[in-house]
């Protein structure tokens, strides 16, 4: 019994996400005609840009301290010198190779970001 216990706890965070999969898919369908193009989209930056953030926020809530942000003092620090270090590498290559004007900012910011 404790296994089927387990299987059901893991089960239904998955069975959550289909059932609003399956009725957003629903609303979604052009014959059911319930959501038009520019609602679906007005609804996709609004996930995107709002729930999906908060989503992330509320949940990093409950497990970050003040404690277990001192413990990772040099995760900060590693993403800046590595955006440093990417975007010395991306002007270097912008004058190297002598990109386009257009181009140039998108290299140096593809090299910052890796």
């Amino acid at each position: 019994m404790e296994l089927w216990n387990l299987f059901i706890v893991a089960l239904m965070p998955v069975l959550k996400v289909l059932l609003l999969t399956a009725v957003g898919v629903f609303l979604a369908i052009e014959r059911v005609g319930i959501l038009r193009a520019d609602a679906r989209n007005h609804l996709n930056n609004l996930v995107f840009y709002v729930l999906g953030p908060a989503l992330v926020g509320s949940s990093l809530a409950k497990f970050v301290t003040l404690r277990s942000l001192l413990k990772l003092w040099f995760m900060p620090l590693n993403v800046l010198i590595t955006f440093i270090i990417g975007s010395v590498l991306g002007w270097l290559l912008v004058k190297i190779t002598k990109a386009p004007r257009r181009m140039r900012g998108m290299i140096v910011g593809s090299c910052a970001a890796a």
